[in-house]
């Protein structure tokens, strides 16, 4: 086969993987209810869509500058395409991100090891399971591993170049990775790299004026959205958000307050989060120590950098499962690197698995659309939060536009209502602490919000949203005398398996 033709394959290849990956990220990605973090993205974008003020983030009302402000305003830019703030909105960057992450699973592949590894390890990051399935959720952790891959890619396609306009390039990724979940986007992709760095002491040639400048331009740029919060935030705001960073990456590394796991979480979720391909990269873990002096020099820096992750992360007292995710695509290139040796031996063998390899991930792929594409938004759909806000906009719209009504959010039991954007005013939450009426009329309501807030609500112009457990009495019954009741009606999946998630409840004004 000539040259031509071999590039040629080489990009149907790599197009029909980019292509799949695209299907499996997109498939019923807006016919799926909101779960479980998605509800903070979406409540926080929520309220600078409809404030205007996108430098102080809040969440039901209050400060919570638990995370940089880059991936709300991913987010809120994503709404300029979709039309508004919806399920599409807040999952499309990350399944972006996740495209991209694929993608440079493949040129890292490619670049390190023996031809056909990138095509196999982006084959094994695109059908990996919980991959996916935390793709096309809307949280910052995929745009992290996006951008780790991003450093770690930019890094090996000179990692003898010492020119100040790479360094600039890397220490830029670097700093943008960190301004999605937090400091990790500087650590994770130097751990990663750190074996090759001491390796003959090729630090000491990047240590220089070069990579301190780039590092000042990196530096700027990561203080630039902290500065405009302080410069056109609120006055008033209460919090900090380079003192959220300092708490978040600092104080919980070493003093954990939350999320606090058992030592051994990521020697247990790793092999979890990479299926159904762990076997391959625990194989090629044993393959490679058994043969660790004869291995690829590559190989075993790839190694050294998952074991480094694994130790950096297991050594912070705060751990969860999906903490694990930036190890997966590494993890996965290991898998590809002992299958492509594993091929390679059997071709000089005069025997070729290529065909059970793609009937593989053929089978991968399909079972992956048919639960996270299919099943799983099925289940998700007829009823929930997309339901109860299209009813509650439809029966407002009846009465007057939109944009004339005004919302307010009451907490009940700790349980506030998931996101609903009607196009009016900002919402207006009320905390559990207050003394809201709990009993009585819609006349005490009204004064009792007048009186908290100080402004004037026109009662047939605002409609009142409560959350409840399924079974608990409705919350503010007492409305239902004057006002129309929308409830959550019970999703596909709630209906067949009879369980119910926490409900919400709308009370209309009746005209």
């Amino acid at each position: 086969m000539t040259a031509p033709n071999e590039r040629r394959d080489d990009r149907r290849a790599l197009w029909l993987l980019l292509g799949a990956s695209a299907l499996m990220l997109m498939l019923g990605l807006g016919g799926r209810e909101l779960w479980g973090a998605e509800t903070r993205w979406a409540n926080i974008a929520l309220q600078m869509l409809q404030s205007g003020d996108y430098f102080d983030p809040y969440l039901k009302g209050g400060a919570y500058y638990d995370k940089p402000l880059l991936s709300y305003w991913l987010i809120t830019a994503s709404t300029w395409l979709t039309g508004g703030l919806g399920h599409w909105s807040l999952r499309l960057s990350s399944v972006v991100a996740a495209w991209f992450s694929v993608w440079l699973v493949y040129l890292l592949g490619e670049r390190l090891f023996r031809k056909g590894t990138g095509l196999i390890a982006g084959w094994m990051l695109a059908t990996t399971f919980y991959f996916v399935f935390w793709a096309r959720v809307a949280t910052a952790d995929i745009l992290t591993v996006c951008g780790v891959l991003a450093a770690v890619w930019w890094y090996w396609r000179g990692p003898d170049d010492s020119r100040f306009s790479r360094y600039v390039v890397f220490c830029l990724l670097l700093a943008l990775t960190s301004l999605f979940k937090g400091l990790i986007g500087f650590i994770l992709p130097g751990l990663v790299l750190l074996p090759h760095l001491l390796e003959d002491g090729r630090w000491k040639r990047h240590l220089n004026l070069r990579l301190g400048a780039a590092l000042l331009v990196a530096g700027a740029f990561y203080m630039t959205p902290f500065l405009l919060s302080h410069l056109y935030g609120a006055p008033n705001y209460g919090e900090s958000g380079l003192g959220l960073v300092l708490r978040e990456n600092v104080v919980r590394f070493f003093q954990p307050f939350d999320n606090i796991g058992p030592i051994w979480t990521y020697l247990v979720y790793l092999p979890v989060y990479t299926l159904p391909w762990a076997p391959c990269w625990i194989i090629a873990l044993w393959v490679a120590v058994r043969h660790w002096r004869h291995i690829e020099p590559d190989t075993r820096r790839l190694i050294q950098g998952l074991g480094l992750l694994l130790l950096f992360f297991t050594a912070s007292g705060s751990r969860r499962s999906y903490y694990v995710l930036p190890l997966v695509p590494f993890a996965q290139l290991l898998g590809a690197w002992w299958i492509t040796r594993r091929m390679a031996a059997r071709e000089a063998q005069g025997r070729f698995g290529g065909n059970r390899l793609k009937a593989g991930f053929a089978a991968a792929t399909v079972l992956t659309l048919g639960v996270l594409g299919v099943l799983y938004p099925w289940t998700n759909s007829g009823g929930g939060v997309i339901r109860f806000g299209e009813t509650v906009r439809q029966q407002a719209s009846l009465q007057a536009p939109l944009k004339q009504w005004e919302m307010v959010m009451v907490e009940v039991d700790n349980k506030v209502p998931m996101y609903l954007q009607t196009g009016g005013a900002p919402f207006y939450y009320v905390q559990e602490t207050q003394d809201f009426p709990r009993a009585g009329d819609t006349a005490a309501l009204m004064a009792w919000l007048e009186r908290t807030s100080g402004r004037h609500w026109d009662p047939q112009r605002t409609i009142i949203v409560a959350q409840y457990r399924p079974g608990d009495p409705l919350p503010l019954d007492y409305l239902g005398a004057d006002h129309q009741v929308v409830t959550t009606t019970p999703t596909r999946g709630e209906q067949v398996f009879h369980v119910r998630q926490d409900q919400s409840v709308a009370y209309i004004p009746r005209t």
